[in-house]
C-alpha cells in the first residue's frame, strides 16, 4: 500500500478518536442511560421571618392603653385609659381622668389690686379625679366591619375631689400658691359610655372616640365655685379623644 494512502488513514482514525473523546465529555455528563434532569423555576422560597411578623402584626390585640383628652362645660381635660378583653365582645376598662369642675361660665372681669384681672364672685378653684372601672361590651360585631367598632360602657367611679382657694377673706390665691391651702372629699359615683375605636383589631396603634357621663353625687350643702353657686352633684358630660398603643 503506498505511503501516503496508509499516513490518510492514520490521520482520519486519530480524528474520529478525538472527536468520539469530545462528544462524551461535552454530551454525556450525567451517568450513561439518563436524561438530563430539568430546571425547576416553579419552585420560590421565601423567609420565614417575613412571615411570622405578618402574622404577629394581624393578631388580635386582648389589651391597650394610651392617653385621653376630654372636654366638657368645666373646660379641658386629661387622662389614661388601660382595656382588656375578656371574652368575646366584652372587655374590662380602667382610667384616671383629671378636670376642672365649675357650674357656671368664669370670665375674668375684675382687677384684683388694680393690676390682676379676676373672676368677681369666685371663691374656690375645684378639680376632680374620677378613677373609673367597668366593662365595655361590643355592639353590631357581626354587621359592622371590623375598623369601625362601637361599644357601651358602664362602670363605678372613686371621686378625690380638690377645693383650693380662690379669693379669700379679699386675699386673692394665685394658681400654685392655692394647692397648698387646698381641701380633698372623696365621693363615689358611676359612669356610663358610648363610643367606637377606629382601626384593624391588630396590634399597634389604636384611636378612638367617646361620650361619657360621670354621676359623682356630693350632697348637701356642696362645694361653692362661685359664691351662692354650690354643686351639690359633681358629674358631668364629657367628650374625648382616646390615642394608644395596643398588644
Amino acid at each position: 500500500m503506498p505511503s501516503h494512502r496508509r499516513f490518510s488513514i492514520h490521520r482520519f482514525i486519530c480524528a474520529l478518536f478525538l472527536v468520539s473523546a469530545l462528544a462524551s465529555v461535552s454530551v454525556y455528563g450525567q451517568i450513561a442511560g439518563e436524561e438530563p434532569l430539568p430546571t425547576d423555576t416553579s419552585i420560590v422560597f421565601t423567609p420565614v421571618r417575613p412571615l411570622m411578623e405578618e402574622l404577629a402584626t394581624n393578631a388580635v390585640a386582648t389589651h391597650a392603653a394610651g392617653f385621653d383628652l376630654l372636654f366638657s362645660g368645666s373646660g379641658w381635660g386629661a387622662g389614661v385609659f388601660y382595656t382588656r378583653a375578656l371574652a368575646d365582645n366584652l372587655s374590662g376598662f380602667a382610667n384616671i381622668v383629671i378636670s376642672p369642675r365649675r357650674n357656671s361660665d368664669e370670665v375674668e372681669n375684675v382687677w384684683y389690686n388694680g393690676f390682676i384681672p379676676i373672676v368677681a364672685n369666685k371663691i374656690n378653684r375645684l378639680f376632680m379625679f374620677p378613677v373609673s372601672a367597668g366593662l365595655q361590651y361590643r355592639l353590631f360585631s357581626d354587621g359592622l366591619q371590623e375598623t369601625f367598632r362601637p361599644y357601651v360602657s358602664v362602670g363605678v367611679t372613686a371621686t378625690p375631689i380638690l377645693q383650693t382657694p380662690y379669693l379669700k377673706d379679699g386675699y386673692y390665691y394665685e394658681f400654685f400658691e392655692s394647692f397648698g391651702h387646698g381641701t380633698w372629699h372623696m365621693r363615689m359615683g358611676g359612669v356610663i359610655g358610648l363610643g367606637s375605636v377606629f382601626g384593624q383589631p391588630g396590634k399597634g396603634s389604636v384611636i378612638g372616640v367617646n361620650i361619657r357621663y360621670y354621676t359623682i353625687p356630693y350632697g348637701e350643702p356642696g362645694l361653692e365655685s362661685m359664691a351662692g353657686l354650690p354643686i351639690t352633684n359633681f358629674g358631668a358630660v364629657f367628650l374625648s379623644l382616646s390615642v394608644g398603643s395596643a398588644w
